[in-house]
């Protein structure tokens, strides 16, 4: 959700090889027995892998375009899928670009369930390019087509038209499914951070206007609320003095000042799914978090609320890992982890759904 998230592939590869090769040797004891990995909250440390991706984004953030051997390294760390289309989606307000990802012979072939996947970014940054090899990932792991999309961004298009683009595709994609090749009639949401938003949010408008498309929802550190709360997570890891986890207060704010302008109440539910009545019927909910993130209570406290409704989640935390791990797949097997994690929650709900 920070800026640093959403840099180009590049610095990614830089601070990836940079990673892997002080990890040749992993420190099997507690982390917290070196200082460096203590945080500001009390007993909670970084993972080794985190810690030293945070000192590499540091160390490569002054120069992270320009670094051929990295560029490289693209070919070797990129998953392959079968085949990508590039297609526009137009509706009355905008033409929005969507990458369909096929990830094998099969998926082409015959009707394959269909996940519609909504980038992260801070609802002011990041695409499908800057996604593009985490949802490849995605696709081959999960065995599954994914649609990906790329939503208008503020500060120029504020709060709803990030969510109308979202709504306009998903439609698109259910009056589409036999020629895109989705099997049935439901799909997956899915999102990471400010995507995982805009994913929550859809499924309520599919709740609130009787639609019932959504299979069910999968959530990667999702911010819940734009009302600024004193949740712990919040308070230690955006005001930790030694460093920042990629999320700072500033940016929590600029946020919320240009996605949601002077005009949106902080507390309107399609903004800020932890204000809403979450009773009814909600898509079941998978909810991921990084234990060091300043968002982890966001979804933490999300989750809580949709069971105290009635609602169906499953909650995942990983200890000691930052916010954006989705996006780093290639350092920490959590992220691969928490993608069959995903399809295996995707495939027990595609069980009963008619083809």
């Amino acid at each position: 959700m920070h800026k640093k998230t959403f840099w180009f592939l590049p610095l990614v590869f830089i601070a990836t090889v940079t990673v892997i090769s002080a990890s040749v040797i992993q420190q099997k004891n507690n982390p917290c027995k070196k200082v460096k990995y203590v945080t500001a909250e009390p007993g909670t440390c970084l993972d080794p892998k985190a810690y030293r991706l945070l000192k590499a984004i540091d160390q490569v953030e002054q120069n992270p375009y320009n670094n051929e051997f990295a560029k490289r390294l693209i070919d070797i760390f990129e998953p392959r899928v079968r085949k990508t289309i590039d297609t526009i989606v137009t509706y009355s307000e905008h033409d929005v670009p969507v990458k369909i990802y096929y990830p094998t012979r099969k998926s082409l072939a015959e009707p394959t369930p269909v996940i519609f996947f909504i980038h992260g970014g801070g609802f002011m940054f990041g695409s499908i390019e800057e996604y593009d090899m985490a949802v490849k990932k995605l696709a081959r792991i999960s065995n599954k087509i994914v649609i990906a999309v790329d939503y208008r961004l503020a500060p120029k298009y504020p709060f709803p038209a990030a969510l109308n683009d979202i709504c306009a595709v998903f439609d698109w994609v259910i009056d589409n499914m036999e020629s895109i090749g989705g099997k049935g009639n439901k799909i997956v949401v899915m999102g990471d951070s400010a995507g995982a938003n805009l994913a929550t949010v859809l499924a309520l408008k599919s709740r609130d206007e009787n639609k019932d498309n959504v299979l069910c929802q999968v959530l990667y550190y999702p911010p819940t609320t734009f009302v600024e709360k004193e949740f712990p997570s919040r308070m230690y890891f955006l005001r930790d003095d030694k460093r920042t986890y990629l999320i700072t207060e500033e940016f929590l704010l600029e946020s919320k000042r240009h996605y949601l302008g002077d005009s949106v109440d902080d507390r309107n539910p399609y903004a800020s799914p932890l204000e809403a009545d979450l009773t009814g019927d909600i898509p079941p909910a998978m909810i991921i978090t990084a234990q060091v993130d300043p968002l982890r209570d966001d979804g933490s406290l999300y989750a809580e609320k949709l069971k105290e409704s009635g609602q169906e989640v499953i909650y995942k935390e990983y200890e000691g890992i930052i916010h954006g791990f989705f996006n780093f797949y290639m350092v920490f097997r959590e992220s691969k982890e928490s993608m069959k994690m995903a399809r295996d929650f995707i495939d027990d709900h595609f069980k009963n759904q008619p083809s």
